[in-house]
């Protein structure tokens, strides 16, 4: 069996090489004809090599992982976004791509040998309808034990043709047994707008997650909705918005731009890659003023729609300096359940500012044939401050991402704060702490008692963590153990390692700004969903406050325009 394997994947390879020619033919690439040769040998030399290795190699391999880790080790000398995508990853594309998919509306996650509710069920879904809460572990699925498959299994699992049931067991933090559900699976819309609504002085304020192809049409219900109920600004927070599709930027960005403008063009070596996109409706809300928020997290469609807007001076962006993703992958099937995500084209918003971050790249100049000097120059050579200027004249700057008109620095978060989040012990407490409360969002307050609970918690947990500069100290120590330093420098490590202690206990207390921020918007998550989310942490969030201030100030907003 494993021979006719082997036998079958050369054949593949040799049918590829015998087309190949066909495939060039067809492209709109211009491929000299010495690249041609140089192609056709190549192929030839990788399937002989392929094949005596799959063959003679002294230990017997596996002729499919083997290949795979062949193509792995060419897309990784490329860039961080072409890849081999497999089955589990190519349903998630399907689904930002189709924007919809048939199951019960939650998102799950792996947690050590449990499969867990990520986040609230989709509203109106199976899944929320039955009151299945963030948090749940799913202990089975129809009868099976969710620790014995894969995550994408469990999905998998889940997801399933409109009118069909699938029978889940949930352990939840408040009870003591399992609880069953049959959930009848149902056409799930992705939701790309979390939030909507209106807040202080009319302003809107919409949350967008994602780009899916319904992106544009969910925002464009959310305006009008807002609109009808008296908005005299908008602000659109796209933070920690990775993106997805590039035409859902574009419809995003036609929302907003007058008819007629450029939002943004890609630039790649086939004449296809060679895009502009350009608005083709008139503006919804007019010359209503705007704020896009964006963050560090922000990337690929959320930097075209920001990029776009600051560029035609429709709005002001305020935040972090965006991610820097600028590179346009194109997904090549191959077949149902493999395709290549490969790196087509590079965006360019208006001004002509490249979007891609230089440093983020982190690509194999060696493999290419011709030194591009935008993309393989080192990224400290690319200054941050080179000049673009937008529609109207104002100063804009290049070198990746796009950097806010009113900017904030990236939180910068201790150790003890790293190892909260990472460990997810706000998370875990709220689950527990949601379970046995029945507090209203405005009831919800950190008071003594549960900043006490929660310290509690963490013990109870047997929460770890390091100092900055422990790990040299344990090192150090380690070292006065296997030799001998003398009593002066013992004496010192000692007294070091009490103080460190010391430290350590007091870092809780230290942090206790960050820790309730923290604590209320989990347990808000968990009670009352993402608007609860969005709702207990406005007032403390500083970027959502100074875009606020800035559009309840029309002659602030002007000036910031430079109108």
């Amino acid at each position: 069996m494993r021979r006719k394997t082997q036998a079958f994947v050369v054949l593949i390879l040799v049918l590829s090489a015998v087309t190949f020619g066909g495939w060039l033919a067809n492209s709109t690439t211009t491929i000299d004809p010495d690249l041609y040769v140089t192609l056709r040998k190549n192929i030839t030399l990788f399937q002989r090599i392929y094949e005596e290795i799959s063959v003679r190699y002294v230990d017997e391999v596996d002729p499919e992982a083997f290949i795979k880790a062949g193509i792995e080790g060419m897309t990784d000398r490329l860039d961080p976004y072409t890849s081999f995508v497999e089955q589990e990853e190519n349903e998630s594309l399907r689904t930002v791509t189709e924007g919809k998919y048939g199951g019960v509306g939650m998102n799950i996650m792996r947690k050590g040998n449990s499969v867990i509710v990520a986040e609230p069920p989709y509203d109106g879904t199976p899944a929320a309808k039955a009151g299945i809460r963030e948090g749940d572990q799913i202990f089975e699925v129809e009868e099976e034990e969710t620790s014995k498959m894969r995550l994408a299994e469990v999905a998998q699992r889940l997801r399933g043709k409109p009118g069909t049931a699938v029978k889940i067991r949930v352990k939840r933090a408040s009870e003591t047994g399992l609880l069953e559900f049959r959930l009848v699976r149902a056409m799930i819309t992705v939701h790309d707008v979390t939030y909507s609504d209106l807040m202080e002085g009319d302003i809107g304020y919409i949350r967008l997650i994602r780009f899916s192809r319904f992106a544009a049409e969910q925002l464009e219900e959310a305006l009008a909705d807002l609109t009808r109920r008296g908005m005299k600004g908008l602000i659109l927070d796209l933070r920690s918005n990775t993106g997805g599709l590039l035409n859902a930027a574009v419809n995003v960005a036609d929302l907003f731009l007058p008819e007629g403008d450029l939002i943004v063009y890609t630039k790649g070596r086939s004449d296809r890659a060679n895009m502009k996109y350009y608005s083709k409706n008139a503006p919804l809300l007019g010359d209503l003023p705007m704020v896009v928020v964006v963050n560090e997290l922000s990337a690929s469609a959320s930097e075209i729609v920001a990029g776009a807007i600051q560029d035609l001076d429709r709005g002001l962006i305020i935040g972090s300096r965006t991610y820097g993703k600028g590179l346009v992958q194109t997904v090549v099937p191959f077949s149902q359940n493999t395709a290549l995500r490969l790196t087509t084209a590079k965006y360019y918003v208006p001004s002509g500012r490249l979007i891609q971050d230089l440093a983020q790249l982190n690509r194999d100049a060696q493999i290419f044939a011709h030194q591009d000097d935008e993309l393989n120059s080192d990224s400290s050579s690319v200054s941050s401050s080179k000049e673009f200027r937008t529609k109207a004249g104002r100063l804009v700057f290049g070198g990746g991402g796009i950097k806010p008109d009113i900017e904030f620095e990236p939180p910068k978060r201790s150790s003890y704060e790293i190892s909260l989040l990472r460990q997810s012990m706000f998370f875990n407490f709220a689950i527990s702490y949601s379970s046995q409360t029945s507090s209203s969002l405005e009831d919800l307050e950190m008071d003594k008692s549960l900043i006490e609970e929660f310290r509690s918690y963490l013990a109870a947990s047997d929460f770890e963590f390091k100092l900055e500069g422990e790990d040299e100290i344990n090192e150090l120590e380690k070292i006065a153990g296997e030799r001998s330093f003398g009593p002066e420098l013992e004496a010192h490590l000692a007294a070091t390692r009490e103080s460190l202690n010391q430290i350590k206990e007091n870092e809780f207390d230290n942090h206790l700004p960050f820790i309730r921020r923290n604590l209320r918007r989990e347990i808000a998550a968990k009670l009352f969903g993402s608007r609860g989310q969005v709702e207990a942490t406005r007032k403390d969030d500083p970027v959502f406050q100074t875009a606020l201030e800035v559009l309840t100030n029309p002659a602030e907003y002007a000036m910031k325009l430079g109108q």
